[in-house]
């Protein structure tokens, strides 16, 4: 991902962080999810991608010291205002070898411009016998809306992920001893496809993380397509996230 591109992520996130709380229903889900595997308590602690820091005090149970960092101002500006924060990008990781003893990240890996080496750093950035918790979005996800934009063009217009396998060789090749990967489908449900797609919009994610084809609406009819394409379960409209939980360990 180029800086320019990094500069209209963080701005996409930065516009939506007023609302991104009361939208982020299957992060929170994926956030309860790696919370309830941390069962023990940690020394320095970080929580990468930590958006509004909406988990800092479930965190701040579980470490000595918390560092919150995002690439938004704005996000972390909702945060308490005596919370360690970090505003920098996650893959320039702006601290010294084994700096952490413990790494939590919620939904935000997957925009990383290069996750493989992201998870080189963060085993360097680890303490021996540390541990980071990931969630990931991995490849499969945002489906039905990409199907929907199959009936308007034949661009791509959602983000290609990380496959699940890549994922767990990649994790394995910076060192990482494996010790639970899993993966689940969370499903947010909609009474509309417009409200379908408004939800992708307002937690950041229509922002592309690729240059290539990049394309947005061209006008009410390709939108009126758009939601006419969308794929319905019953009367309701899905959003899928395929999501990757990891626990890895620094030997």
């Amino acid at each position: 991902m180029s800086a320019a591109l990094k500069l209209q992520v963080a701005d996409k996130f930065s516009r939506a962080s007023a609302q991104y709380l009361k939208h982020a229903n299957v992060q929170k889900r994926s956030a309860e999810i790696l919370l309830a595997n941390m069962n023990r308590r940690y020394g320095h602690m970080l929580d990468m991608g930590a958006g509004p820091m909406q988990h800092h005090n479930a965190l701040s149970q579980k470490s000595d010291v918390l560092v919150a960092l995002d690439l938004s101002q704005n996000m972390l500006r909702q945060g308490p205002e005596s919370a360690h924060k970090v505003c920098a990008d996650m893959d320039m990781l702006p601290f010294l070898p084994s700096s952490f003893d413990c790494i939590f990240s919620n939904f935000a890996m997957q925009w990383s411009s290069d996750l493989p080496l992201l998870l080189n750093k963060l085993y360097d950035v680890l303490k021996p016998d540390g541990s980071a918790h990931l969630s990931i979005v991995v490849d499969g996800s945002l489906r039905e809306i990409s199907t929907a934009w199959q009936g308007v063009d034949n661009h791509c217009h959602v983000n290609r992920f990380i496959e699940f396998d890549r994922l767990l060789q990649a994790a394995r090749e910076a060192g990482f001893s494996v010790r639970s990967i899993s993966k689940r489908c969370l499903v947010d449900i909609f009474d509309s496809p417009k409200d379908a797609m408004k939800s992708v919009k307002n937690i950041g994610a229509n922002q592309l993380n690729s240059n290539t084809n990049r394309r947005g609406l061209v006008g009410k009819k390709s939108y009126q397509a758009l939601l006419a394409s969308y794929p319905l379960a019953g009367d309701c409209a899905h959003v899928s996230y395929e999501v990757a939980f990891l626990e890895l360990t620094k030997q």
